[in-house]
């Protein structure tokens, strides 16, 4: 009876909504450059790391400074605007987020890890905060492009006016910091970071209406306790992007070609292995290094 019923009923194929995939200048884009196969596994298909290193030292960095910084501003409960965060506050800070990642299953691989992105994070904020904090007029700055097959994102760490100008979008200067040491200025990273932050003009560009007036790189990982000590930052730990027109349109270029890359590689599910070797450290904390004929990692645990 039902069969008849419904015999002559046509159901209409499920379609694609044509959602674009949402690709991050950072997450996406460059972790697939250091290591498309490590991506593939890890930040595309799902699969949780057992290590998580670089995961938790650059993100521990970046959220503990958004809260010094949202401190300075007076955005924290019974605080004045103005006031610098001490070391208790800092580690205060430190201990929230690192619960709060411990929750998502990233963890410092050793506790001389955790010590060390405290310490910086400590010696960043008594070098810069007097001097860069007044400065800052946003954190955590979201960007973002629509392109013909997928939305490029971005998240710019501070944006900072210059001393003694009116901020306008024209004068701001984006700056992005680095929880590492500053790479060679002939190493490959070096040029994903300034091509990243030349994008990153563009983006702020289009939200924007102008170019910002500078883009900075800043490593903090080159600072130490004598740099606390004197006051000053050391001059390895800022990078000033020059960007032109052509630089702009080159790194645009460079990678729309790793998305569209990626793209490809997820309708298919086929993660290829990198044309070069990665960096150590990547293939360091990789649960695919055993396999992987790239790594060349002996057999050992990747951390002493």
């Amino acid at each position: 009876m039902f069969a008849k019923i419904y015999q002559n009923v046509q159901v209409p194929a499920l379609s694609h909504s044509g959602a674009r995939p949402r690709l991050s200048l950072t997450s996406d884009i460059l972790s697939y450059r250091h290591c498309s196969y490590q991506y593939g596994h890890f930040a595309h298909d799902g699969f949780v790391p057992a290590q998580s290193a670089q995961a938790f030292f650059g993100t521990v960095v970046h959220q503990v400074l958004d809260r010094c910084h949202r401190h300075f501003a007076g955005m924290s409960p019974g605080v004045p605007k103005g006031t610098l965060p001490t070391d208790t506050d800092i580690e205060g800070f430190f201990n929230e987020v690192r619960t709060a990642l411990k929750s998502h299953g990233i963890r410092a691989v050793s506790e001389s890890v955790a010590v060390r992105a405290l310490e910086i994070i400590r010696f960043f904020n008594a070098v810069e905060g007097p001097t860069l904090y007044p400065l800052i007029h946003d954190t955590e700055f979201r960007l973002e492009q629509d392109r013909a097959d997928y939305v490029l994102r971005g998240v710019v760490d501070v944006l900072v006016d210059r001393p003694g100008t009116i901020g306008t979008a024209s004068t701001r200067e984006i700056w992005d910091y680095k929880g590492s040491r500053r790479p060679a200025a002939t190493d490959m990273e070096m040029q994903e970071y300034e091509w990243q932050m030349c994008v990153y003009a563009e983006l702020y560009k289009a939200r924007s209406g102008a170019y910002p007036s500078k883009a900075v790189l800043y490593f903090l990982n080159e600072l130490s306790e004598d740099n606390v000590k004197s006051g000053k930052r050391p001059a390895r730990a800022v990078h000033e992007v020059v960007f032109t027109p052509q630089r702009v349109q080159d790194a645009l270029t460079r990678f729309h070609q790793t998305a569209m890359e990626i793209i490809q590689c997820a309708s298919t599910s086929t993660w290829p292995l990198p044309g070069a070797k990665p960096k150590e450290e990547t293939c360091n904390i990789c649960d695919l290094r055993w396999r992987c004929p790239k790594a060349s990692v002996p057999r050992r645990m990747p951390f002493a």
